[in-house]
């Protein structure tokens, strides 16, 4: 029976039975009934709906009876249930006397006022689409003419099987950056000539190397948005040789390379600086580790010795591995010979329509917060958005900022293992814990994601209350899936 063609309006009920609903009204049985062991459960094609009806504080009339019809109510459809029929005293013996009497199909039962009485309903329909979001009610039949209407009906039971809402994610804004002071580095191979500082330009491969050092502060130099600060010259030696020659060597030979790059230029003189290592020993050491020397234990403990003084740590790998030093000295040494520049500037502010073109071509000079601010102009889930948090992540690899929301925007699009590979380097702050439980949360691991989720919360993050209900939503709609 379907709800929609079996209600009439109250102005109608009560010109037809004005007298009986006047009457009935004044009983108000269905604040007097209360629900139990409600159950609403679609198997296959099947929607099954039990629940129980404790009638134990309804008081009727010798005379009166009461009729309860059951109603699944959904978005523009309903179906009714089977009726369920209470009488009094005399309408009960009336019926036994008269069965024709009795509404066929009806649950029907005699109240015994003051005893305790329970009405058990299970009934079994077809399923409709329509069902997937429905609710349950119990409908009072006032004036005995069969109408069922809005106001004289309480809620049982709700079914919701739609798909669960995708989680709300916490996206985190970086703190814009005071001073956006950024370096440009790399390694020039300048030769000397053996045991002296002046440099060279023209001796083996030096313009090349040089050239090397010019291009980097040209690249700097010529961007208008940027100020150079400092243009550092750091030089190396190897470890062969007295460290007090080694010494000289290495400073010497930084000042001079300074000298000349500065000479270069018009650029103010107190921006080049340089200074040096005398031997490059934790150079040596990261050549070790990745070798396959078969010495390779015992040339590293003679490096790391603290107690040993460099000339004696060289001596000893010599002395005790001559063919080894032999092929380090050859293949290994050179490259420990080299000069480190680093050209230090300051980036100036950009606007939001600036930066969306920057972050395109030169990332690295656009801060955190001004990628953020871009993203905040875009819709989150967009390709565009997704691609500001891409090139945040990908220019600040290791901030955990820039990989929390980049996980956020893989959450977003259900990346589930793009998320987790930024959750790595996120960081435990709350936003990180939230975004974590959400992420347990899309791979079914619900005790994890509930602990994550409940962290979140307790820590003030918002979302993290709508996902929780989301979580219980899921759980509900697995257990519903198994049975």
């Amino acid at each position: 029976m379907n709800i929609k063609h079996i209600a009439l309006s109250l102005a109608a009920v009560a010109a037809i039975m004005p007298t009986a609903m006047a009457g009935q009204k004044n009983q108000a049985t269905l604040q007097a009934v209360k629900f139990s062991n409600v159950d609403l459960v679609r198997k296959g094609d099947k929607m099954t709906v039990t629940f129980d009806v404790d009638v134990t504080d309804l008081k009727l009339k010798r005379d009166q009876q009461i009729i309860y019809t059951p109603v699944l109510v959904g978005e523009g459809d309903s179906i009714a249930f089977g009726k369920i029929v209470l009488n009094g005293r005399n309408v009960a013996l009336k019926e036994e006397r008269e069965p024709q009497r009795r509404i066929a199909g009806a649950n029907t039962m005699r109240r015994y006022n003051g005893t305790a009485q329970t009405v058990n309903v299970s009934e079994t329909v077809p399923f409709a689409e329509w069902m997937n979001y429905s609710k349950l009610y119990l409908a009072e039949d006032l004036c005995g003419c069969g109408t069922l209407q809005d106001q004289d009906r309480v809620p049982v039971g709700e079914f919701d099987n739609r798909p669960a809402p995708k989680p709300s994610m916490t996206f985190v804004t970086p703190k814009a950056e005071a001073v956006k002071a950024r370096a440009e580095k790399g390694s020039a191979f300048v030769d000397y000539v053996v045991n002296k500082t002046n440099i060279l330009p023209d001796y083996r491969g030096n313009r090349k190397e040089i050239a090397k050092i010019v291009a980097t502060i040209d690249l700097v130099k010529n961007d208008p948005n940027v100020s150079i600060t400092e243009i550092n010259i750091h030089g190396y030696a190897s470890p062969e040789g007295p460290y007090d020659n080694n010494t000289r060597l290495a400073n010497g030979r930084a000042a001079s390379l300074k000298e000349y790059v500065r000479s270069l230029y018009t650029l103010p003189e107190n921006i080049f600086t340089s200074n040096a290592t005398p031997e490059d020993w934790e150079g040596l050491r990261r050549l070790v580790v990745g070798s396959d020397l078969k010495e390779k234990t015992e040339i590293l403990a003679l490096i790391d010795d603290t107690a040993m003084d460099p000339d004696a740590k060289d001596h000893e790998i010599r002395r005790r591995f001559p063919q080894t030093y032999q092929f380090m000295l050859k293949n290994w040494y050179p490259g420990l010979r080299h000069s480190d520049y680093t050209v230090s500037y300051v980036v100036r502010p950009f606007t939001v329509e600036e930066t969306k073109e920057i972050m395109l071509k030169t990332p690295k000079q656009v801060s955190l917060n001004e990628m953020f601010l871009v993203a905040k102009t875009l819709q989150p889930g967009s390709p565009e958005f997704n691609e500001v948090m891409d090139i945040a992540v990908a220019t600040y690899p290791d901030d955990e900022i820039a990989n929390l929301n980049a996980a956020c925007a893989a959450l977003n699009d259900q990346n589930w293992d793009k998320a987790e590979n930024y959750l790595r380097k996120a960081g435990n702050t709350p936003e990180a814990a939230h975004a974590r439980g959400v992420l347990a949360m899309n791979r079914g691991e619900y005790d994890q994601a509930e602990r994550y989720l409940t962290e979140a919360k307790n820590a003030g993050i918002a979302s993290a209350e709508t996902n929780l209900e989301i979580l219980e939503r899921l759980r509900r709609l697995a257990r519903q899936n198994q049975e």
